[in-house]
């Protein structure tokens, strides 16, 4: 799926009903598609959340699709935002312009925490973290190619 075939809810009305029940299907197919990838990525960094019988994880891939080309995922520990890791979720983001993955900061007993995160795209990264939160050693964070911004832009 080209970024040109994307669709968004804010189309709606710019086509048939039908056309846009068609094109959203197949890009829910892709999302289906990404988030099961994202997840084995995922698994090389860390642990999922909601394994039988563990304690809770590092992060979890948010499976409700919003009907927007992006995959979600809930990072629970803060070594997932490791240039490293990113990378790596970047190179997926390349294989589908026009899709992006939210990492949004997540963690258990920082509820306190305002929402923060950095949008992964093909060609850029949008930081939205506010690492004054964070403990030292992830406070210097950068990404090659990234912009200061709020996650939703």
């Amino acid at each position: 799926m080209t970024k040109n075939n994307l669709v968004t809810r804010d189309d709606i009305d710019s086509m048939s009903r039908d056309e846009y029940d068609r094109r959203q299907n197949a890009q829910y197919a892709v999302f289906e598609y990404l988030c099961a990838r994202i997840d084995k990525m995922l698994e090389r960094f860390g642990r999922p959340d909601f394994l039988p019988g563990q304690p809770h994880g590092d992060y979890h891939v948010y499976e409700d699709y919003s009907e927007y080309p992006q995959v979600v995922v809930c990072v629970e520990n803060l070594e997932l935002l490791r240039t490293s890791v990113v990378d790596v979720l970047q190179d997926l983001a390349r294989e589908y312009p026009g899709w992006q993955i939210d990492l949004m900061v997540a963690l258990r007993g920082h509820e306190d925490w305002p929402n923060m995160g950095i949008s992964i795209r093909a060609n850029e990264i949008v930081d939205d973290l506010q690492r004054q939160y964070f403990p030292a050693e992830f406070q210097n964070l950068a990404y090659e190619g990234a912009r200061r911004g709020r996650v939703v832009d």
